[in-house]
């Protein structure tokens, strides 16, 4: 949904001026709602339900936290491509779909039918080509197994994080004066 904010919010940023990364980055803050009271939810549920996560359940808050500055930063870099090149949208549409289920969110990558867990580098492979599966892994291991989230997850969520960040800053301020022109 942050894709197209800088365009639908055309009229108000050709009025006032006010650094145009807080549009998205306001969609992506509308969003931090509904996620952390998600977030809060599982949260209650896994220390009600699962005594052996109550130790280390707290530990998703944090891992939340990155989660939310990586798709901010995406978010800033697709809604500033957008704005110069209209069919980024469609194309972030399209490519989420498949995304969706290639992500483990459902099933365990261990758990893949075919004895692929005979096969510890094609289980390597779909887990880290997939930039959402360390996030999923990081925050699902202390939620609902009770164990600490391994500390590859966890680094490569907070690189994914810094990296993102840095990803839609360079690309705001390389195409700012693009952006001026196409609202």
């Amino acid at each position: 949904s942050a894709a197209r904010s800088l365009l639908e919010n055309a009229n108000l940023i050709r009025k006032v001026r006010f650094p145009r990364q807080l549009v998205p980055l306001s969609v992506v803050a509308t969003q931090v709602v509904s996620f952390a009271a998600m977030t809060v939810i599982v949260l209650v549920l896994a220390l009600a339900v699962r005594p052996d996560s109550r130790a280390t359940a707290w530990l998703a808050l944090p891992v939340a936290a990155l989660i939310v500055l990586f798709v901010a930063g995406l978010s800033l870099a697709i809604a500033s491509l957008n704005a110069v090149y209209r069919d980024v949208e469609f194309v972030v549409a399209a490519a989420l779909l498949p995304w969706f289920f290639l992500t483990p969110i459902l099933y365990s990558l261990e758990e893949l039918p075919g004895g692929i867990e005979d096969y510890p580098a094609v289980v390597d492979l779909l887990r880290w080509a997939n930039p959402l599966t360390p996030p999923l892994y990081a925050l699902r291991d202390p939620l609902f197994y009770g164990v600490l989230p391994d500390w590859k997850d966890v680094l490569y969520l907070a690189g994914a994080a810094a990296g993102s960040l840095l990803l839609g800053a360079w690309v705001l301020s390389r195409i700012d004066d693009r952006i001026a022109a196409e609202l």
